[in-house]
């Protein structure tokens, strides 16, 4: 006789995404890169590629508000420049998303792993990632607001992936921030750009409620979770994380546009 707590393949799927949505939460909460497991997991759902992109940014989307709240209540955010920088980045990420179809992504494409394979040397050698202390900025927060949030909230309305990263060096190489102050401070950023994507997919009609807002849930959770470690554990923890993960991507953007365009 079956049990009445056996799961049905809809409720195993729900199931399965909630936890992976916590611990996506986690590890984006301390370096970003919760995309990297949450995408090839939603398109266990069956979802058409679209949707599996605009349910992720839903869920996306919460996880980084509630660490962003995390962050602001902590009072270790450096706040600086950040209401401009979260107005540039709005219009960057708008303009991007309107571009979408008007330019070829084949160049960014090819770029992007070049990028990201620079971000990862510099992560392994620099020793500024180590710092626990803020060091001497190369511009005002003004001018580096207005410019990186133009720039790279476009490109987070163009292309996406990668945003994070982008973010979290600039403020190290830019600003001076240690990697800590500089990962709270690329998430109520990061979060205006997915928010610009979110509602160009949910005018498309590219979203799945039901599961984005059950992973929204467990990203709240792993959320909490991962900005307290942040937190309480600053660098010792962010930069080895912010390596993992920046690897990770970086090795997933050769094989996907340079090891499968050779073979293609």
């Amino acid at each position: 006789m079956e049990s009445g707590f056996v799961l049905s393949s809809g409720e195993w799927i729900y199931s399965f995404l909630f936890a992976v949505s916590i611990f996506a939460g986690i590890v984006d909460a301390i370096a970003g890169g919760g995309g990297l497991i949450t995408i090839p997991c939603l398109m266990l759902s069956g979802l058409p590629l679209m949707t599996v992109l605009g349910t992720n940014k839903l869920q996306a989307v919460i996880g980084e508000l509630t660490t962003s709240v995390m962050f602001f209540a902590s009072k270790e955010m450096p706040l600086k420049g950040l209401t401009l920088g979260i107005i540039c980045t709005s219009l960057g990420a708008l303009s991007g998303a309107c571009a979408v179809n008007l330019f070829e992504k084949e160049a960014l494409e090819i770029l992007l792993p070049v990028l990201m394979l620079g971000i990862t040397i510099y992560s392994v050698t620099s020793k500024r990632l180590e710092a626990t202390e803020p060091s001497k900025a190369k511009l005002t927060p003004k001018k580096f607001m207005v410019m990186c949030g133009v720039l790279i909230g476009f490109y987070n309305g163009f292309f996406g992936p990668g945003t994070g990263s982008f973010w979290m060096l600039a403020f190290v190489v830019l600003l001076g921030y240690t990697i800590k102050q500089a990962t709270m401070t690329t998430k109520p950023l990061n979060l205006i750009g997915n928010l610009a994507s979110l509602i160009l997919f949910i005018i498309l009609g590219q979203v799945d409620y039901t599961l984005g807002l059950i992973m929204g849930v467990g990203q709240i959770t792993g959320s909490i979770i991962g900005s307290k470690f942040v937190i309480s554990h600053g660098t010792r923890l962010v930069r080895p994380v912010f390596i993992s993960v920046t690897m990770i991507m970086t090795a997933k953007l050769i094989y996907e546009n340079v090891f499968m365009g050779w073979l293609v």
